[in-house]
């Protein structure tokens, strides 16, 4: 069904206009990163010089107005530097997030709203140092919160998630890294709704790479009792058939924002690979969602579209307290078996999951101790055959070093990685059959 919006429920001083967009701004692999970064950074300050797709609405284009924008994949310090010279003039309350080794993890928040605090929640599984031609791992895959003032005297006070899940890199598999995303939507969902019960408005915002229906997706709608704002405006969406639609339709109509082959740095991907990576999930019980679209279509010239994502906007209408409402959402029983299904199958993914983490930390311990045995024998070898060939101590002592550079790095992969990777899984499921306890717990109480 579609949601209707009474003109009634609230004034437009009510109405906060949101903005989350992926920027692709990988330092030496995004294409031409600081060009498109810095069209980001005007267009967001009020010019653009962009050009708007044929075809597509002016709603999808033009330097719109927001309260606040959520940024993900700014990693380079001077990118952000650039952002907040041309954005001061409108949004005067504005944070980059730290951590990670190599790099953040890209989280920015951009905001006219007054910010009260803000926190970084770094998750503790999030891919495998071994990867590090992916990179999750190293620029420390996190959320931030970022807590607004009321924007109303007798409002809720916001509380904005912004995250960037681990990517996946494959359809299905160990490459798929479904598990982490699912243990990333786990988190977040336990983070909103502690903030929910703090008497917050929460706006849990980024690129979650899961599409509606999967288990992570589930996590951050079922767990939490939000709603997709997207849908809240159009209504439950058929995937498969936005998949058949011309791709200016589903820019339109499906809110798609990756992999569209309308978007430059995709146009060689297929029409029904098109999907919704990027949201504003919300409370439906203090938001309202009154405007929703795609943004950030426009192309640079001579360059191309401003990321490989198009930018996701929506207009949430804050509803006025009420301090005797309460919701039984919780508790109802379809509600309560359906989370229970989720327990299950968060389960079996962590269960195999764990076969392939306890495998990664054998072989690569088991690596080392070869490696050992290796030295050893080195040492061995080379006294025999520097005395028929002095040339060949040269080779064996390179051929040590090689062994022993490569020996040491997967033993300390396999020694604390590994573990440390086994007990965050064990803590995500002794969490997850403590919830499916207490769901079993209600679930008798009904009988």
């Amino acid at each position: 069904m579609h949601v209707t919006v009474d003109s009634t429920v609230a004034d437009g001083s009510r109405d906060i206009k949101f903005l989350t967009f992926n920027t692709w701004g990988l330092k030496h692999v995004s294409k031409f990163r600081k060009e498109r970064l810095k069209a980001i950074a005007e267009k967001l300050g009020g010019k653009s010089s962009a050009l708007p797709l044929h075809g597509l609405s002016a709603v999808h284009s033009g330097t719109d107005d927001y309260d606040v924008v959520a940024l993900q994949e700014i990693w380079c310090k001077s990118d952000w530097d650039y952002i907040e010279r041309k954005c001061q003039h409108k949004y005067p309350y504005r944070r980059l997030f730290y951590s990670g080794i190599l790099t953040g993890p890209g989280l920015a928040i951009l905001s006219k709203i007054p910010i009260e605090s803000t926190f970084l929640y770094r998750f503790p599984i999030n891919g495998r140092p071994s990867a590090f031609f992916r990179g999750d791992w190293y620029v420390g895959k996190s959320l931030s919160v970022t807590l607004l003032r009321p924007a109303t005297k007798d409002g809720y006070p916001l509380a904005i998630l912004n995250s960037h899940m681990h990517a996946p890199y494959a359809a299905s598999g160990d490459a798929a890294y479904y598990c982490h995303r699912s243990c990333q939507a786990w988190d977040l969902s336990k983070m909103a709704n502690l903030y929910k019960l703090a008497g917050y408005a929460v706006v849990i915002v980024g690129d979650l790479n899961s599409k509606p229906g999967t288990l992570p997706h589930k996590f951050l709608t079922k767990e939490t009792g939000f709603v997709d704002s997207w849908e809240q405006l159009h209504g439950e969406q058929d995937l498969a058939h936005i998949s058949k639609l011309e791709p200016l339709r589903q820019i339109e109509y499906g809110g798609t924002t990756c992999d569209s082959i309308m978007n430059t740095w995709r146009s060689m991907r297929r029409p029904d690979e098109a999907c919704r990576l990027d949201y504003a999930l919300i409370d439906p019980s203090r938001l309202e969602t009154v405007q929703a679209c795609v943004k950030f279509t426009e192309r640079i010239p001579e360059i191309g579209s401003f990321s490989d994502h198009f930018a996701y906007n929506c207009t949430l209408r804050l509803r006025p307290k009420d301090l005797n409402s309460h919701t039984n959402e919780e508790n109802a029983r379809e509600s309560i078996l359906e989370r229970m299904a989720n327990y299950e199958e968060m389960a079996k993914v962590i269960e195999n999951y764990k076969r392939v983490a306890n495998w990664q930390k054998v072989w690569r311990g088991t690596h080392f101790w070869l490696t050992i045995l290796g030295i050893i024998a080195v040492h061995i070898v080379i006294t025999f055959t520097s005395n028929r060939a002095g040339w060949s101590s040269v080779f064996w002592v390179f051929f040590v070093t090689i062994i022993t550079a490569a020996g040491l790095i997967n033993g300390l992969i396999a020694f604390l990685f590994g573990r440390s990777e086994l007990r965050a899984l064990e803590e995500v499921s002794m969490e997850v059959q403590d919830a499916k306890r207490h769901a079993c717990r209600l679930l008798d109480d009904k009988l």
